[in-house]
């Protein structure tokens, strides 16, 4: 693809409401009018100058469009993900231009996450990522330490048990924190099946819950939590073979681009790009990953000169 064909692509998703058209982000007028000399559009009404990803995440961009194509078809046909070493080295960028491509990727994945709630059969179960824990040589000096790390998080997962049910995914500093989340987000005439910690007890109050004893058996008069724990078996092969280390404040990123594939999984490669490329279009400005190595922190406060009295 030569980059007038990847313009000409971005073009047609980006203007799709108006046939591919070009609009003002700003106004929503369509009288506008495009430069020859720059790829860019001025705005008849409120002339206003804008271009192909003005309004859009890709805003303030610096790679060329069809770099931005690329990056969307090798990061969704990723398995497991895609690393940004990886990436910058495919695209050959620096890691740091890769690192915020692949985060406002996972930033559209997290914006299609499902907006209903649950329902039917919810399976639960939460997984420890982050920080390493140091075990104790001895076994009888080891103790249970996943929560004191700072980094370590728990992503749990609720995940309908049924053909096309979605999942989703929460970073708590706590497993027992979900309680209040699964509320919000499960319908009260759904069905939870979890493991055997006491916290799921809690839910019993709100729905009809039943719970399996992993210490006794995995699956038990049809009472099983297979499909999280294979959803937990994608999140430990994304952070042992793809990313090595998942933790900090973008654990809930990497929780959602997890979910997205998971959910995706058996839609065909190009069905995953272009509901990326056209969610890519819809999506406004992320203040948060716009000029994010451009930032600088504030400096502090020049102390005020002691006044000395005469």
């Amino acid at each position: 693809m030569s980059d007038a064909e990847a313009y000409a692509t971005f073009k047609a998703v980006r203007f799709a409401d108006n046939g591919g058209e070009a609009f003002c982000p700003h106004c929503e007028c369509d009288a506008v009018y495009e430069y020859e000399s720059r790829r860019i559009f001025k705005c008849k009404q409120c002339e206003r100058q804008f271009s192909l990803t003005s309004g859009t995440i890709f805003s303030g961009r610096k790679l060329v469009l069809r770099d931005i194509l690329v990056a969307i078809a090798l990061f969704v046909n990723g398995a497991n993900g895609h690393s940004a070493l990886r990436l910058g080295r495919d695209l050959n960028v620096s890691y740091k231009t890769a690192f915020v491509m692949l985060h406002k990727l996972r930033a559209i994945m997290g914006a299609l996450r499902a907006p209903r709630k649950l329902k039917g059969i919810v399976e639960i179960d939460g997984v420890w990522v982050g920080g390493h824990v140091q075990k104790a040589n001895l076994k009888e000096n080891r103790k249970d330490r996943r929560g004191t790390h700072p980094k370590r998080l728990a992503i749990v997962t609720l995940r309908e048990r049924r053909e096309g049910g979605r999942s989703l995914t929460f970073a708590l500093k706590h497993e027992a924190e979900a309680v209040t989340t699964i509320l919000a987000h499960v319908d009260r005439s759904a069905t939870i099946v979890a493991d055997e910690a006491a916290h799921w007890g809690i839910l019993r109050a709100y729905f009809e819950v039943q719970q399996i004893n992993h210490q006794k058996a995995y699956s038990l008069k049809g009472i099983h939590t297979n499909n999280v724990e294979s959803f937990n078996s994608r999140v430990r092969r994304a952070e042992r073979g793809v990313y090595h280390h998942i933790a900090g404040r973008h654990v809930q990123a990497y929780a959602n681009e997890i979910s997205w594939r998971e959910d995706h999984r058996r839609h065909a490669n190009g069905t995953q790009f272009a509901t990326i490329l056209g969610a890519a279009a819809r999506l406004p400005s992320s203040d948060e990953w716009r000029g994010y190595w451009q930032r600088h922190l504030p400096k502090p406060p020049t102390p005020r000169a002691k006044l000395r009295l005469v």
